[in-house]
Order: C-alpha cells, then sequence, then structure tokens
C-alpha cells in the first residue's frame, strides 16, 4: 500500500469548489483527456453519499483500459470531504479522500489523498497517479479561474463548464 498526496491552493472560497466537487461535470473537466467513465456521461445530478457504479475506464478518452468499480462512502458537508472506495484492473483498492478547506474568504486548499494497492505494480500505479493527481490539480486551477470566481458565473452546472 502506497499513499499519494496532493494539494493546491485555489483562488475562491472553499464553499464554491465543494460545490464543484460535487458533480460529475467537473469531475469530466478535471480528468479531461487522461480518461473518462462513460457512465457518467450526461448527469446531471449532485454525487451522493452510499452510491456505487461499475463502468469502463477509458483511458486518454480512446483506450478502454477496465472495468472500474467506484463506491462513494463519504460525502460530509460540514468537513467538505468526498471518500471514495475504488478498483478494477490491476488496482486491488483505491481509495480516495477530496478536500477543501478555507484558508480566508477567497483562497482555499484543495486536496487529494489516495491510498493505493495494486499488488506488485503498486510503485508504478503511484507514480503515475501522482502524476494524474498533479495534472488534475492544475486543471482546477483553471477551472476557478474561469468559473469559481465570485464575479464569474454559478458553478457547477452543465451550461457554464467547458464540455469535454
Amino acid at each position: 500500500m502506497r499513499t499519494i498526496h496532493v494539494e493546491t491552493e485555489l483562488p475562491t472560497s472553499a464553499d464554491a469548489v465543494w460545490q464543484a466537487m460535487q458533480h460529475a461535470e467537473s469531475l469530466r473537466y478535471v480528468t479531461q483527456g487522461l480518461f473518462k467513465l462513460p457512465a457518467l456521461a450526461g448527469r446531471t445530478q449532485p454525487f451522493r453519499q452510499g452510491e456505487s457504479g461499475t463502468s469502463w475506464l477509458v483511458l486518454f478518452h480512446v483506450l478502454p483500459a477496465w472495468r472500474h468499480t467506484i463506491r462513494l462512502e463519504l460525502l460530509d458537508h460540514d468537513t467538505r470531504t468526498m471518500r471514495s472506495q475504488e478498483h478494477g484492473g490491476v488496482i486491488k483498492g483505491w481509495r480516495h479522500t477530496l478536500h477543501v478547506e478555507p484558508i480566508d474568504s477567497g483562497r482555499c486548499r484543495y486536496s487529494d489523498t489516495v491510498d493505493v494497492d495494486a499488488g506488485g505494480l503498486t510503485g508504478v500505479v503511484a507514480a503515475i497517479g501522482t502524476l494524474m493527481y498533479r495534472i488534475r490539480q492544475r486543471r482546477w486551477q483553471t477551472l476557478t479561474r474561469t468559473h469559481l470566481l465570485a464575479s464569474g458565473p454559478s458553478w457547477a452546472t452543465a451550461e457554464h463548464l467547458p464540455q469535454g
């Protein structure tokens, strides 16, 4: 088992980011080009604690990699924390915790923490995962500056987020 932890400071409120985190459109935006989960296509309702599903994980949006199962085991509005339990392909366990906390009224800290178990490939999978989360967090920066600033449009609605 290995732990990945990547965090970034975003120039908007923790509440704005928390609201966006709960929507598939934000996930699609930050993972664009890396992978897609076809089961999320067209989803508009917020994620709900306890929901789960299995879908193909499509790498780079063209290579079907494996059937990937995700269970959202925690969605805590008070602490602005989501946690999923995932597995599929070479990944025996992927426990992903997403968290956002305020720094002040106009800035917040967003973090991804993942416990990875991929057997003998754990080191390789963790290295790829670290790179993937760094890319995702750069995209959170773009998403924030484009759509989540106090002066910008409302967050996490398909009509305001770039399609990808």
